[in-house]
């Protein structure tokens, strides 16, 4: 049975919530004790933290290095029930996480087993431990020395085990998290040790308002932005009603209302059904035309928009100069299920689209944006920045980022898309790859990138 994805989905949102807001912004590595579907691990590891993730049981090790590879993630599974010995040959880390595993080492082994257990991770922590009790003592096969579901008792309970070795620290009960597994314990406490003996400053993700070089030099892989910033950059659309127009906002805004009245949603009244007889661009001007801009942008507009090519001049190219002066690209064709940018598009694409943007609407209504419960969970992207004005260009998530505009969301945590990079600023025009290279002069480049930059996709139909 699936626990941290399944059983325990809300328990653990409710962790990584907390383990945000109050892990040090210092830390700088991690290990993850008994990290089951490797959920938390990955977290750690999009907080850009160096992360091992410890799992006894080879199905849940299997299912977390899944995981892992599915949200870009390069924390380490190993597959290792940990003990006593491993822990004293194991290096120091930032810090240590150990959740709703005690109880499992007591009931296999002794409470003074797993108490011992608990110290020697404690002092394997350089900043903090993250420590999650469990608060029935059926779970751990025999009575303990605290009240059953009270949080402070068992912080009392295990601040005294520390206390009792000589050790100095801070500790906070952070929060509670939903458990009900049994019904008998309906939470569990979250207990953060703070080593340096205080309360440590909380880890900051960037922000589209933060400097260029702040967002680049962040150790985190995720930032927050507002929703009216996002923008695509192949179609110029923005996904925020109020400050542009997108056939996948508008689309899910026009399900949404079908849903609320009861109507059935027909695939002809669509949003997205207009806009694809209306859009059938095959090259890049086509479109740079059809959205009145008159402005030279040089090979860009021979760039064909049936391949997965991006002639942007902030990119590397694989295309040759004189490939894409004649318009053409080796790169792969865009398959008929991945093609939703333009028309034309057969009935029953469109009707595959109305329904994976129904499905998000459905889900995301009821449950919210929880990126980190999901596999591939995240909307991704890179930030364009203007002197002190921002955009997020998304490149992963465009459908479930136009639910969320449509649903009325103002922003969203977004991890940066691996292996490009975080921002690129109008000011280093002369760095840009296909600058350099000569394929775009500075002005041809920044008229591409005002482009983006100003796109509204308003008049798209």
């Amino acid at each position: 049975m699936s626990y941290q994805l399944g059983a325990r989905a809300n328990g653990v949102k409710q962790n990584i919530a907390l383990i945000n807001l109050h892990l040090d912004k210092s830390a700088r590595s991690a290990i993850d004790v008994g990290c089951n579907e490797g959920v938390i691990t990955a977290q750690l590891d999009a907080l850009g933290l160096a992360a091992v993730g410890f799992e006894a049981d080879a199905g849940y090790a299997d299912t977390a290095r899944q995981f892992q590879q599915q949200n870009f993630s390069s924390a380490e599974i190993s597959q290792h029930a940990l003990t006593l010995d491993d822990l004293k040959a194991l290096p120091e880390v930032d810090v240590v996480l150990f959740l709703s595993v005690n109880q499992q080492l007591a009931k296999l082994f002794s409470t003074s087993y797993s108490e011992a257990f608990f110290v020697q991770l404690f002092e394997k922590a350089s900043l903090q431990l993250f420590f999650q009790p469990c608060l029935i003592h059926e779970k751990y096969g025999s009575a303990q020395g605290f009240t059953e579901n009270d949080a402070l008792s068992a912080k009392e309970y295990y601040d005294n085990l520390l206390y009792e070795k000589g050790f100095l620290f801070t500790s906070q009960l952070v929060g509670l998290s939903e458990n009900n597994l049994p019904v008998s314990e309906p939470f569990r406490p979250l207990i953060v040790y703070h080593k340096k003996g205080s309360v440590s400053t909380p880890l900051k993700r960037p922000q589209l308002s933060d400097s260029t070089q702040s967002i680049r030099s962040s150790v985190s892989k995720l930032c927050h932005i507002p929703l009216d910033a996002a923008v695509g950059s192949k179609d110029l659309q923005r996904y925020a009603p109020g400050v542009g127009w997108h056939r996948f906002t508008a689309t899910a805004t026009f399900i949404f209302e079908c849903i609320q009245s009861s109507r059935p949603i027909n695939y002809r009244e669509a949003p997205l059904y207009q806009y694809y007889q209306s859009c059938q661009p095959t090259c890049f001007g086509d479109l740079w035309q059809q959205l009145g801009y008159t402005a030279d942008i040089g090979v860009l507009s021979q760039m064909p928009l049936d391949r997965y090519v991006s002639w942007l001049p902030w990119f590397d190219s694989s295309d040759s100069i004189e490939d894409m002066q004649a318009g053409q690209s080796k790169a792969a064709l865009i398959p008929d299920w991945d093609s939703h940018a333009f028309g034309p598009q057969s009935d029953a694409q469109v009707l595959a689209e109305l329904k994976r943007l129904r499905n998000l609407v459905m889900v995301i209504s009821q449950e919210g944006y929880t990126p980190e419960l999901k596999p591939d969970g995240y909307i991704r992207g890179y930030v364009l920045k203007h002197q002190q004005d921002a955009r997020f260009v998304v490149t992963a998530g465009q459908h479930r980022l136009a639910v969320m505009a449509a649903l009325g969301f103002k922003s969203a945590m977004v991890k940066f898309q691996p292996g490009y990079e975080r921002v690129i600023d109008s000011s280093e025009v002369q760095s840009w790859p296909l600058v350099k290279s000569g394929v775009y002069t500075e002005e041809q480049a920044l008229a591409i990138f005002h482009g983006v930059f100003e796109a509204t996709g308003s008049g798209m139909l």
